[in-house]
């Protein structure tokens, strides 16, 4: 019966939680029982009853709600702030970019190569001509000797251009065969008075002037082929090497000359130059920028008619996609 009695007041309870603004104090009476009802805010006491009223937690709306591990992030719209749980200390958070999926082949378009150029000098020696007459050019002016093509270190120069490079996978994109095709270009700066010509014997005579600029340029149409070193081949920060051979074709020559009494001249030719140029090359480096090496095994001149023997070399920095 008593529980019949005690309805009618919790829904009177529940009213009250509703309407009211301040503490309130109700005494209700029954024939046998005298029950007392207090309503404070959101909480009904009915004797030893108590009625705590369950509030919805207002959630904002959110974009996106992230969770990693024991973490809950929640991205609010409209500017609201966003929401956080979890503990930090039982959740590690690693951000990694994807590897990126290598290709078996990839091309690499206009490779720049900057660096010193010089040469091995297997000439034989003024003593060795001594004995062999009919090796001297013959014209007006001092013997000819190695010693006349030394060059100016400083400022003999080879600047590469490879219009196009490409890369073949051959064991795990670790191995690869490189290839490709470009333009060697060769500066050879002389302190000495020489000239090249095409009208005199051996090309080449001692001067009868000072020139205040002397160069031989000498160009190829070249083709590299080397061998792929690539540790890490996912990191474009990561070691490389490669070596191979080369093979070029003498484009084209000329010495260019700056004196007083001539002043500028430039003449073009092939100078007894030795049509082909077989090269030993490699490099080395760490991402986008490499040293580089090159050194001919042939000669620069046609040792068929002529004493000069000289092996050029060049060193230097290449900057390249791979």
């Amino acid at each position: 019966m008593l529980q019949k009695a005690i309805l009618p007041f919790l829904l009177l309870g529940a009213s009250l939680i509703s309407n009211a603004q301040s503490d309130t104090i109700a005494v209700l009476a029954t024939k046998k029982d005298t029950i007392v009802v207090k309503a404070k805010n959101d909480t009904i006491q009915i004797g030893s009853m108590l009625i705590v009223k369950k509030e919805e937690a207002e959630k904002p709306a959110f974009k996106s709600v992230i969770k990693i591990g024991d973490l809950t992030y929640g991205d609010p719209k409209d500017g609201e702030n966003g929401w956080f749980k979890g503990d930090m200390k039982k959740t590690r958070i690693e951000i990694s970019r994807a590897p990126k999926k290598l290709k078996n082949t990839e091309t690499n378009w206009w490779i720049l190569d900057i660096g010193f150029a010089n040469f091995v000098d297997k000439s034989p020696n003024l003593m060795w001509l001594a004995a062999n007459p009919n090796s001297l050019p013959f014209y007006p002016g001092p013997v000819m000797s190695p010693e006349n093509f030394t060059l100016n270190n400083k400022k003999s120069t080879n600047v590469n251009i490879w219009v196009v490079t490409q890369k073949l996978n051959i064991y795990q994109h670790k191995i690869n065969l490189k290839y490709g095709l470009g333009v060697e270009m060769f500066n050879f700066r002389f302190d000495k008075p020489i000239s090249f010509r095409e009208n005199i014997t051996n090309n080449v005579k001692y001067d009868v002037v000072s020139f205040t600029k002397n160069k031989l340029l000498v160009n190829y149409l070249t083709v590299p082929v080397q061998i792929n070193f690539t540790p890490n081949p996912t990191n474009r920060k990561a070691f490389y090497a490669s070596m191979g051979l080369s093979v070029g074709y003498l484009w084209n020559a000329k010495n260019k000359q700056i004196s007083g009494e001539r002043g500028k001249e430039k003449f073009r030719g092939n100078f007894n130059l030795n049509d082909w140029r077989f090269a030993t090359i490699g490099e080395l480096g760490l991402g986008s920028v490499r040293l580089y090496g090159s050194f001919a095994n042939s000669n620069l001149f046609n040792k068929n008619q002529s004493f000069i023997d000289m092996q050029p070399f060049a060193v230097g920095l290449r900057f390249s996609k791979f």
